[in-house]
């Protein structure tokens, strides 16, 4: 029997549905900013990073394409408006053709796309944004979707040591990718530094009796990561060591190729579907997992769970070996400071 792997991210706002929409983005959408020389870093000028929304239905994960018309790009919660040719006009202290907005085809699919023209970053822009997408699927009727963002800005002091990870195809592997390439940077100081650093990379482990970080013995500034190294999602870090200082980053990676599928099921504990949103209105996520054949509602039985609650670096906040259902509560989120990440195992 197969083994599978699941990951949900659980925030406050994250929507949910039986036809759900993520954005994804062919670079990572942090930026970097030296509070002493106002150098900026990593380059979205430069990178020109490309958000693409995915949709599909959480139960089958089958893709769906947007309609052509009627979908709509918003930055900070207000919409862009775009020139003839695509290129965004000014809003508000944002240059015009900051953003440009084309339809592509993206992993077979065709979709809208957004690309980031300039820098975010600035020293009149030290907060975190937020890019939105609004369009329309029709799976024979039709439903407005809606999916956000994050753009994270941060500001450092000095020299300080920073790391990020770039991979390709939005950490996908799908029928036109057959295995990514994820390469870790070191900034100092807001610049980025090549000599003299050394790499270490990890994957997240979780199976029973045995949860946490697992060295996969690379030593390169990259690693290749082929579909038989990820079942379903996973997740990957990078600790990157210069002298007597290091920093990490962390990505997740998914294969959309694999037969098998974890629909994790996030449910009120009493049967009834809820979003993976945890606040003072939904104080806890009952999960009852199920393991399905992608593309059909075709559940997979005699499987055991195992199921690990981490922060946003992969520390573990709760764990569980074996059993039906677990529950997530607004105190593990707490405790972990902000957003969660559920990685489910199938055995």
């Amino acid at each position: 029997m197969s083994n599978v792997k699941g990951i949900s991210t659980i925030k406050y706002v994250k929507q949910g549905d039986t036809v759900t929409c993520g954005l994804r983005s062919t670079f990572p959408l942090k930026q970097f900013i030296s509070n002493g020389n106002g150098a900026v870093s990593p380059s979205f000028a430069a990178n020109r990073p490309c958000i693409y929304p995915v949709v599909r239905s959480s139960l089958s994960a089958t893709r769906i394409s947007p309609e052509t018309v009627g979908y709509k790009w918003y930055y900070n919660t207000v919409e862009i408006q775009f020139d003839g040719s695509g290129n965004s006009l000014a809003l508000g202290s944002i240059a015009a053709g900051t953003f440009h907005s084309e339809w592509k085809s993206v992993d077979g699919f065709g979709v809208p796309t957004l690309t980031i023209c300039k820098d975010l970053a600035s020293s009149n822009n030290i907060d975190s944004d937020s890019i939105e997408f609004s369009g329309v699927v029709n799976t024979g009727f039709a439903t407005v979707v809606s999916a956000s963002i994050e753009v994270a800005i941060e500001q450092t002091e000095g020299d300080a040591y920073v790391a990020y990870i770039a991979v390709n195809n939005g950490g996908v592997i799908d029928d036109d990718v057959a295995s990514l390439t994820a390469k870790a940077h070191l900034l100092v100081g807001g610049v980025e530094k090549t000599s003299g650093v050394k790499y270490a990379w990890y994957k997240m482990q979780v199976s029973a009796g045995a949860d946490g970080w697992v060295s996969t013995g690379n030593t390169g500034q990259s690693i290749t990561i082929g579909a038989s190294a990820i079942n379903n999602k996973e997740l990957y870090r990078c600790v990157i060591t210069s002298g007597d200082k290091s920093a990490e980053a962390v990505i997740e990676v998914a294969d959309e190729t694999d037969v098998l599928i974890i629909y994790p099921n996030p449910t009120d504990g009493a049967g009834n579907t809820v979003p993976e949103e945890l606040g003072s209105a939904q104080q806890s996520i009952t999960y009852v997992p199920k393991v399905y054949k992608r593309g059909t509602s075709e559940e997979v039985s005699g499987y055991t769970f195992n199921y690990l609650v981490t922060n946003s670096s992969g520390d573990e906040i709760a764990s569980k070996d074996g059993g039906s259902l677990f529950v997530v509560t607004l105190a593990h989120a707490i405790q972990a400071n902000g957003d969660l990440t559920l990685i489910i195992t199938a055995e």
